[in-house]
């Protein structure tokens, strides 16, 4: 990793194509000597001989020093040059606020990003951009930017008496990087690295994140993204913030196909929707940003919270109607609402009149709140054993009465290991929302916003628990893997069932019962060793769809019916694929009942091989009811990726049914990651479907399984 350090925190900067005038060039001159940067400013501009009571420069050779960072505001055609100007002078880092690369669709824009990227490597400048808003770290200060959210200088870059966690913002948008800071001023928020990434050509979004991990400044970290080009570093990334309890909340668009339509044409990155992007984010922990209000409002509660124990709320209000609208939207967000312990309810009617409610939530009435306060009744509540988070319902119209409740609850909130959120039921005045802030309090106007942010940081805190409990998935063994590699080499582009299943049992996947049959004979001798019914199906590698070209026979039971059906069998996959190179009948035995599930793996673009476990017939096909990770996986991240299935209550057996054999199955997904992880370049799909799982200790039969190379 790059040092940063001269880019984000630079003793000097060089504006090259600097102005006093209120063009962009000029309005970001004016915001970096304005808003007090401490060390010094070289303006660059053959114009003028002096910017602002700055000493003006003709070119980059002739500053006296080379300067930590340039701000490059050149038209493009130039930008390239300027670069290896500033390289030639010494100067370790740019931003590049000038557009017309990678987001701009010709050849001459495309040629000047590669050669940006390019003088790039040869030099080892660190480059933010190009097409970038510019860059703010208010602990130097540093205010690169033209954004209007700092046209006043007068106005503190962070809060004087804040006690939230500090957050850094890196965003591909450059009018969305500085949103987040104006949206979140009232609630006190300190927003200290802000970075717009502009078409990341050198750094992307993730290496600054990586950066600010190691140097601190920030225990969260917010971020708008369009594309993600290193895809393994991006994740490296999101593992050790996770390590590192600090959470990332990230807004990954283009899932619609007008917003891939749109981020392709803002920013030359193809932006994808698909279900990939969110079982990376689950695997790592990250938060999906839905959009601006969302993340700040997340933000907010990761800010001053502590992590929850668990899911369950606790509401103290003086409005009845707010706390059972509250409720009904905090139970819609899977959060509970428990009834407090019998000694507590007693201790808190004792302050409460007889028409009020002790259970949870509970409604002090608007007379209690007025002559006893929310203090003394959170007091009260935090030593429930039966409560995570508490939340407060109250009016913030009022700023006094504001004031005198952050008076009240500011040393409540500074002790508590439980987090206190505020939800307002009327409009709130930003002094009251600052007020609140500034005791600890994150405040919410809207009601499922709250109940979101809450969500998240239950989320979070489960995450950070199951991922203590994580082991990896074992290694192959090298022989196994290597005689795999060999095979899959020497192997046409699609496996045969048959030829699938002998590879995956280098892995540990069972097999069931079954022969390869080459002629009637040989498949009724098969079928008699089996016992029992059996199917018959064609192997070629011609016909991926076998029922569909009736080429399977199933339920098929004596020496007579398998003859007849393997005649037919053969018929039918020749009449529906004349030219199709057929293998043999393969002889299975019929699997017991048990729960249709369906595994996979696909290929995703970005992230590679990952592996899909859905619920099988009607479920996949009509409800889609799947879920993804990346692999490999360990055991007990496979099993909560079963969980993760809306209808996972299945496997635990309805109407009779016996529970199905959830770790037969874990291991199965276990052990079908590990062969995708160790094959990835060579594998583009694989299907086992569908696989059936039998009762409980039972384990489970693959009834059909598929290999697509790449």
């Amino acid at each position: 990793m790059p040092d940063l350090r001269p880019l984000l925190s630079p003793d000097s900067v060089a504006i090259v194509g600097a102005s006093a005038d209120q063009s962009l060039r000029g309005r970001l001159t004016h915001q970096l000597i304005e808003h007090g940067f401490p060390g010094r400013i070289y303006p660059v501009t053959r114009s003028q001989s002096e910017v602002l009571g700055h000493k003006a420069y003709a070119a980059i050779a002739d500053l006296p020093e080379a300067a930590d960072l340039a701000v490059i505001l050149v038209p493009a055609a130039h930008v390239v040059s300027t670069i290896e100007q500033c390289a030639a002078r010494g100067i370790p880092a740019a931003v590049i606020i000038s557009s017309g690369f990678g987001e701009e669709k010709s050849e001459e824009a495309a040629a000047r990003d590669a050669a940006l990227r390019a003088l790039a490597t040869r030099t080892g400048m660190v480059i933010a951009g190009p097409n970038s808003e510019g860059l703010v770290n208010p602990l130097r200060p540093l205010v690169a930017t033209f954004s209007p959210v700092f046209h006043d200088p007068k106005m503190p870059l962070l809060p004087e008496h804040s006690r939230a966690k500090p957050i850094a913002v890196t965003c591909q948008s450059g009018a969305l990087t500085f949103a987040f800071l104006s949206r979140g001023r009232d609630r006190q928020l300190k927003f200290t690295y802000q970075i717009s990434a502009g078409n990341q050509t050198v750094l992307e979004a993730h290496d600054y994140i990586d950066w600010v991990l190691d140097a601190g400044g920030a225990d969260i970290f917010m971020c708008y993204l369009e594309g993600i080009r290193d895809t393994a570093r991006f994740r490296a990334v999101a593992d050790k913030a996770a390590r590192a309890g600090k959470p990332m909340i990230v807004a990954k668009v283009g899932r619609s196909d007008a917003g891939r339509r749109a981020a392709a044409s803002h920013t030359g990155s193809l932006a994808r929707a698909g279900l990939a992007d969110d079982a990376i984010f689950r695997h790592h922990g990250i938060i999906r940003g839905e959009d601006l209000d969302h993340m700040v409002d997340v933000a907010t509660a990761f800010a001053y919270c502590p992590l929850p124990r668990g899911n369950r709320v606790a509401i103290i209000t003086g409005s009845g109607g707010s706390a059972v609208w509250m409720a009904d939207i905090l139970s819609a967000h899977g959060l509970e609402l428990p009834v407090l312990e019998d000694e507590l309810q007693q201790r808190l009617m004792a302050l409460l009149p007889s028409y009020a409610s002790a259970l949870n939530p509970i409604d002090a009435t608007a007379q209690a709140i007025g002559e006893v306060g929310y203090a003394p009744m959170v007091e009260i509540v935090r030593e429930s054993k039966c409560i995570d988070t508490i939340l407060l319902i109250s009016s913030l119209a009022n700023d006094s009465r504001a004031r005198k409740m952050a008076e009240e609850l500011a040393g409540i909130a500074a002790s508590s290991d439980k987090p206190i959120l505020m939800s307002t039921y009327t409009t709130a005045s930003p002094l009251a929302i600052a007020t609140l802030g500034q005791a600890g309090i994150p405040c919410y106007t809207s009601m499922p916003s709250c109940a979101r942010a809450i969500r998240a940081l239950v989320d979070y805190g489960r995450f950070r628990e199951r991922v203590a409990k994580r082991a990896a998935a074992p290694p192959a063994p090298p022989m196994p893997r290597d005689e795999v590699a060999r095979a899959l080499a020497q192997s046409g582009p699609v496996l045969t069932e048959i030829a699938s299943k002998a590879l995956l049992a280098h892995y540990g996947v069972p097999l069931p019962p079954e022969t390869l049959a080459l002629s009637e004979e040989v498949a009724a001798a098969a079928a008699a060793r089996i016992g029992g019914a059996v199917a018959l199906k064609v192997q070629s590698p011609d016909i991926l769809h076998k029922t569909e070209a009736g080429a399977v026979a199933l339920g098929v039971s004596g020496a007579a019916a398998v003859h007849e059906a393997y005649r037919s069998v053969l018929a039918r996959a020749r009449a529906a694929h004349p030219s199709a190179a057929i293998e043999g009948v393969l002889v299975q035995a019929m699997a017991p009942r048990g729960v249709e599930i369906i595994l996979g793996v696909t290929r995703d673009p970005d992230f590679g091989p990952m592996l899909m476990v859905g619920l099988g017939g009607i479920h996949v096909e009509i409800l889609r009811d799947v879920a993804f990770a990346p692999v490999p996986l360990g055991i007990e991240e496979a099993l909560e990726l079963i969980g993760e299935l809306k209808g996972a209550a299945i496997l635990d057996g309805v109407r009779g049914e016996p529970a199905a054999d959830r770790a037969a199955l874990a291991e199965l997904m276990v052990a079908l990651s590990r062969f995708a992880a160790d094959h990835a370049d060579a594998i583009a799909e694989i299907d086992l479907n569908p696989v059936i799982v039998h009762p409980a200790g039972e384990g489970l039969t693959i009834v059909d399984a598929l290999i697509v190379k790449r």
